[in-house]
């Protein structure tokens, strides 16, 4: 078997969001097969029970598919001889692979409550229930995933036929009708709020820190534990969530030091592009959006690292690129010496406050040199350059090329 494929396609599954268990004969893993749900919703729910189903009726050289009682799809499946090496599992008897559980449709609400009744789930376990479903990952396309399963099986060396089980041969259903009492049990519901809640704060300090793949991970995370409607029109209700998505990570990025103007203009915009989607597809992608903002806006515009002398320095060029500025006129409005403010700011920025002045007046110009059809003497002026010979000078120095140049490969006349 070719582990190394067989590990990226774990990988891929896990990425997904979707659990990937591998026994052993012991099966010491099975109470996992669920996240131990029925266990806490049915009273002594039997996993060797289930156990010894699995070992009774999964058979060397096919994959199976499963749908249980509680429309969750399951794809099992022998290990060559030998299990999995050792870079894979430490444990070298691993004998079985269950992926999943995964949904391949969206259960609705009225489809939940019939599974619930069908199932018997008083009303006091209800919200529980809804709760469990809330984090089962969805794989839209049951013909893609099955496909997706055997064209890594057949690349790890594993050639296999497929077989649906059927429920008569396979049966998570408890042994015995539940008590129908409220059950001594961990509170589901709570146990799922308490994860998202973390992946949660996960998320908005990894956008404090504008690590970008932390916060994508997060939000990946996140998207497993879905969050009901609050009101009947499903745009409004995924705006009404967009918009508080969108509060929340400004005030995530108010911790890292960034200046509150730059905050509310990126928010402002964000809230204007989340109002103007008028289709779901236009709203999908925009949390991977935010977050992408956001962490741009601390990468470029965090303070936290500087002394409140450098930031206002900092902060002020922001702002007035376009003005006479210098050492001199910066030192004369913080009331420290010229020599003082020079030596801090380089030391903690790495370069002098001329280059620094300089790098943010191109940045500036770069957009409108993309932007605008200004002539290069106007965009030097509007960039604070009283010379547009040294502007250009400035810019081949920067990005190494001229501002004629620059447009020119950009394609702009």
């Amino acid at each position: 078997m070719n582990s190394e494929i067989f590990g990226t396609f774990v990988s891929l599954c896990r990425s997904l969001g979707i659990q990937v268990l591998l026994f052993g004969p012991d099966y010491s893993q099975i109470r996992n097969i669920d996240y131990g749900f029925r266990g806490e919703i049915f009273q002594d729910f039997d996993y060797g029970r289930l156990a010894r189903q699995l070992e009774e009726h999964l058979e060397a050289g096919v994959f199976y598919l499963y749908e249980d009682d509680m429309k969750l799809h399951y794809t099992m499946f022998r290990l060559p001889e030998g299990g999995l090496p050792a870079d894979i599992s430490p444990e070298s008897d691993r004998a079985v692979c269950c992926i999943g559980p995964l949904l391949h449709e969206p259960i609705s609400r009225p489809g939940l409550y019939e599974l619930m009744d069908k199932l018997g789930i008083m009303p006091p376990l209800r919200q529980n229930f809804s709760e469990f479903y809330h984090r089962i990952p969805l794989f839209p396309s049951f013909d893609t995933w099955n496909q997706l399963v055997g064209f890594f099986l057949n690349e790890c060396g594993i050639t296999l036929k497929y077989l649906e089980i059927n429920n008569d041969s396979l049966k998570f259903s408890p042994a015995r009708v539940p008590d129908r009492s409220v059950p001594d049990m961990s509170d589901v519901a709570s146990k799922a709020l308490e994860e998202r809640y973390e992946w949660e704060n996960a998320l908005l300090a990894a956008v404090a820190a504008g690590n970008l793949k932390q916060s994508m991970d997060a939000l990946f995370q996140l998207s497993q534990y879905k969050i009901p409607a609050r009101i009947a029109d499903p745009i409004r209700s995924q705006k009404n969530l967009l918009l508080s998505f969108n509060t929340l990570l400004r005030k995530a990025v108010e911790r890292s030091h960034v200046h509150p103007l730059h905050i509310d203009t990126l928010s402002r915009q964000l809230s204007i592009q989340i109002e103007s989607a008028l289709m779901p597809d236009q709203l999908t992608p925009l949390p991977g959006i935010l977050i992408h903002k956001y962490c741009m806006l601390v990468n470029n515009y965090s303070r936290r690292a500087y002394s409140p002398l450098v930031q206002t320095c900092l902060d002020y060029v922001d702002f007035h690129y376009n003005a006479d500025l210098s050492l001199s006129s910066l030192a004369a409005m913080c009331s420290v010496s010229s020599a003082y403010l020079s030596a801090l700011f380089k030391k903690e920025t790495g370069m002098t406050i001329t280059d620094h002045i300089n790098f943010t007046r191109i940045q500036q110009s770069l957009f409108l040199l993309n932007a605008s059809s200004l002539s290069i003497g106007e965009i030097a002026s509007r960039c604070g350059f009283s010379d547009a010979n040294y502007f250009t000078r400035t810019f081949k120095k920067l990005q190494g090329k001229t501002p004629k140049s620059y447009r020119r490969e950009m394609g702009i006349n």
